[in-house]
């Protein structure tokens, strides 16, 4: 059993780093100040939600820039774990008013599985299937919900076999995720790399040359500093 958890906590690792694409984050560019604007959004939010009764998108949003916040600008462990806390709540208080809601389940998971990551590997393995069935339960609702597609798509993955890994449905997910929305660039990396493996490279220089010509990238602050550099190395071995 304890193997076992170690495995799902790896993996789950795995997955949220590199499945895990917000859905309302998706910042085609840049605010001036980001990320240290993060704080000051986060407020602004709470004074919104303080005027009065909590739309599903209002709570929508303030999970997905307390998920931002703990990724991109804290660093102290604590801080981010009261982040990821507090954004799997308002998620949960968002799809609680409104279940038909996809944003609030998919944020609910990354969430919750990013506060997971930080407490233990017990943690991770008390709430690996809850943070699945979120967002399964996001692409029944919508079956075009990219960033939910591309998550399955990176967890199926990692996963081991005896834990429900499957490469070939991991790639009819993200092939999902990059119809519904190519700006998802992480969905062409994943792809891509399973292309290359299968040895379709001819498809996976397609898939990572779209990496780097984004125009206009989903959550543009991690495009410029992971996804395309590394779609650029992948090329550069393919084409070497």
């Amino acid at each position: 059993m304890r193997h076992v958890a170690r495995v799902i906590g790896g993996c789950l690792a795995l997955w949220l780093v590199i499945g895990a694409v917000p859905v309302l984050a998706q910042r085609n560019e840049m605010p001036a100040g980001y990320p240290q604007s993060l704080e000051a959004d986060v407020q602004s939010l709470l004074s919104r939600l303080g005027e009065g009764k909590p739309s599903p998108a209002l709570l929508v949003q303030l999970s997905s820039t307390y998920f931002d916040l703990a990724d991109d600008l804290l660093k102290d462990e604590a801080k981010r774990l009261e982040a990821y806390e507090a954004g799997a709540k308002a998620a949960k208080q968002a799809y609680e008013i409104d279940d038909s809601n996809a944003d609030a389940h998919f944020f609910h998971a990354v969430n919750l599985g990013s506060a997971a990551l930080l407490k233990s590997v017990v943690n991770v393995v008390m709430v690996v299937n809850e943070v699945k069935r979120c967002v399964l339960h996001a692409i029944e609702l919508d079956p075009k919900h990219a960033p939910s597609l591309q998550m399955m798509g990176g967890l199926l993955i990692k996963l081991p076999w005896f834990l429900g890994g499957d490469e070939k449905q991991a790639q009819a997910y993200l092939e999902r995720a990059i119809a519904a929305d190519g700006n998802y660039t992480k969905a062409r990396i994943l792809v891509a790399k399973l292309y290359r493996k299968q040895g379709r490279v001819a498809d996976a220089k397609v898939q990572l040359e779209a990496v780097i010509r984004a125009g206009r990238p989903h959550y543009r602050y991690v495009w410029e500093r992971t996804y395309k550099p590394e779609a650029e190395r992948l090329l550069k071995e393919l084409s070497s």
